[in-house]
């Protein structure tokens, strides 16, 4: 069983018009992290993501990533700013590590869990 929410609302900017499926290049633009951030997270190497970043190979991954921005995106009532500050702000919940480290990481699973708890409004 997954450590996601079983839904996000869909953002439809950060999917690739022609091919519908998600982007890596419009997702890093949307959480403003360089493409080759998005590429550690998901495990694939930079050169590849940015020349094919809505790659089918990609897609599993990419839906983590997804997952976890789109729902800290809700949780501040659609405010990316602020949403990019709650990344970027050490969390006591992550052992006052910052979200985005475990993204530069690629260890998204804190992160799905940290999401999983805020959304399930459990203590974390």
């Amino acid at each position: 069983m997954s450590s996601t929410p079983a839904f996000v609302s869909a953002d439809p900017a950060l999917f690739n018009p022609q091919s519908g499926r998600l982007d890596a290049s419009h997702i890093a633009s949307d959480i403003q992290l360089p493409v080759s951030t998005i590429a550690m997270a998901i495990g694939k190497k930079a050169p590849s993501v940015r020349k094919h970043p809505d790659a089918s190979s990609l897609q599993p991954e990419l839906r983590r990533v997804y997952r976890i921005w789109v729902a800290i995106v809700e949780l501040h009532a659609g405010n990316k700013k602020r949403a990019r500050i709650f990344l970027n702000a050490p969390n006591k919940h992550l052992e006052n590590q910052a979200p985005v480290e475990f993204i530069e990481k690629g260890d998204l699973k804190p992160l799905e869990g940290l999401v999983e708890a805020i959304n399930a409004r459990q203590p974390v």
